[in-house]
């Protein structure tokens, strides 16, 4: 019997460690590969734990493409998703799980770089980094992939303790 060569549709869930190639060219990242813009103005980042946060864009079932916005910080083991700002509130009861928003700091990779191990983009934004009207980078318009809602909804699946089947019955 032949065997299938249908390649194997890769999942968020897989990016939790980058791969070596990326790994060493992350470490090897200098203080220029990444700068800091400021959240607000249009646009919050959510923080989420890596493992969780990776779980809940799988159970968004997305293709692991760009243009989603999506930050991993490999030294804090934490995953970061831009989205649109004033839904702070979505994440209040959340365990773990914290928002950045109005003239809080988030490390991002400058453009056209990998970035660091404390900030590499798994997705990038359609729209990078621009300054705002001060002339100071900021996330204003950088473009939302992943509505807040939904991302809170996919969560929410994650976090759902699993019910043995033996202990329903």
């Amino acid at each position: 019997m032949a065997k299938s060569h249908k390649p194997v549709t890769p999942t968020w869930s897989a990016l939790i460690n980058p791969d070596r190639e990326t790994f060493k060219r992350l470490c090897a990242a200098t203080l220029a590969s990444t700068r800091l813009v400021q959240c607000g103005a249009g646009r919050d980042a959510v923080v989420i734990p890596l493992q969780r946060g990776l779980a809940a864009l799988d159970v968004l079932k997305l293709s692991v493409k760009h243009g989603y916005s999506v930050l991993a910080d490999y030294t804090r083991h934490e995953l970061i998703v831009i989205v649109e700002g004033g839904l702070a509130h979505l994440w209040g009861d959340v365990e773990g799980v914290r928002v950045l928003s109005l003239e809080v700091w988030l490390l991002v990779p400058v453009r056209g770089a990998d970035g660091s191990l404390a900030a590499a983009w798994l997705s990038r934004p359609r729209w990078d980094v621009r300054d705002d009207r001060h002339g100071e980078p900021a996330l204003t318009g950088v473009s939302v992939g992943i509505e807040a809602c939904q991302l809170y909804d996919a969560l929410t699946v994650v976090d759902k303790p699993l019910v043995s089947l033996a202990v329903a019955s």
